[in-house]
């Protein structure tokens, strides 16, 4: 069926909603997710009561729908949000995924999206930082909850958490010494992330430079790497501290003085 047909038969494809066989309900919400965003506008509210079917089903139907216009997504984030209280732990990620679509939608409802961070769940806990990050304000607002799932102990979640942290530049300097820490974490695609964010604050480079330098002679190439492009953009950091980087030209492992000589470089005059 064509946008144009769902359009002028939108009203009828609405009333399928509530037929008693489930496979005509949901044969209904897809075409309604290919609608145009005026038939959304015009039965936002019909697809909405759909949020409390019996069926997990349905109520995830409903929030694909939902998920398919940002202006309908800000429009009933309120009710979307209720959905991640949802016994189903597929809603619930389903209500994370169309908060996503609208960072307004995400601003208003960060209190709710931040109580998810405890989910028993890992999938819903990293998802709430992965809905969270698409609204840097709320980043900057839920900077602590988010800082609380450094620790999970889930390494993606930690990961998340990181990233989540990261795009917000407010929140980096707000949270610097606990990204820090994350030079130290069990798992390496943890410390390249806690790198890799350190890029939007020069200033913790620089303050912090013996510890970033010192990931020159990690054992993993990711984090070599990671270490090499963050004092890449701080040529401050390199010569305040390229005693110590001259040092590891002199290491066993030609990686790690390639790394070292590499960094000097970016410097001429930490090299003289």
């Amino acid at each position: 069926i064509s946008p144009a047909a769902i359009l002028r038969d939108g009203a009828e494809i609405v009333q399928l909603l509530e037929h008693s066989n489930i496979s005509v309900s949901l044969a209904a919400l897809e075409l309604l997710r290919r609608s145009p965003d005026a038939v959304l506008q015009q039965h936002g509210a019909a697809i909405v009561g759909k949020l409390n079917d019996y069926d997990d089903q349905v109520r995830q139907g409903a929030l694909t729908v939902l998920m398919t216009s940002s202006t309908a997504a800000l429009q009933h984030s309120a009710a979307i949000a209720k959905k991640l209280e949802d016994h189903a732990t597929s809603t619930c990620l389903a209500a994370l995924t169309a908060l996503r679509i609208s960072s307004d939608a995400v601003l208003q409802n960060g209190a709710a999206i931040v109580g998810k961070l405890d989910d028993p769940a890992v999938s819903v806990r990293q998802a709430a930082l992965t809905t969270l990050e698409k609204s840097p304000d709320a980043v900057l607002q839920h900077g602590a909850a988010i800082v609380s799932k450094l620790d999970d102990p889930a390494v993606a979640v930690r990961q998340a958490a990181l990233t989540t942290l990261g795009k917000s530049r407010g929140a980096v300097l707000q949270h610097c010494a606990a990204i820090i820490s994350k030079l130290d974490d069990s798992a390496v695609v943890v410390q390249r992330a806690a790198l890799m964010i350190l890029r939007k604050s020069p200033a913790a480079t620089l303050q912090h430079g013996a510890v970033i330098i010192r990931r020159l002679e990690h054992q993993d190439t990711r984090v070599r790497e990671a270490a090499l492009a963050l004092l890449r953009v701080s040529p401050d950091a390199v010569l305040q501290h390229s005693t110590a980087i001259v040092h590891l030209l002199a290491h066993s492992d030609i990686s790690v003085r390639r790394a070292a000589l590499a960094v000097l470089m970016i410097s001429p005059a930490a090299i003289l």
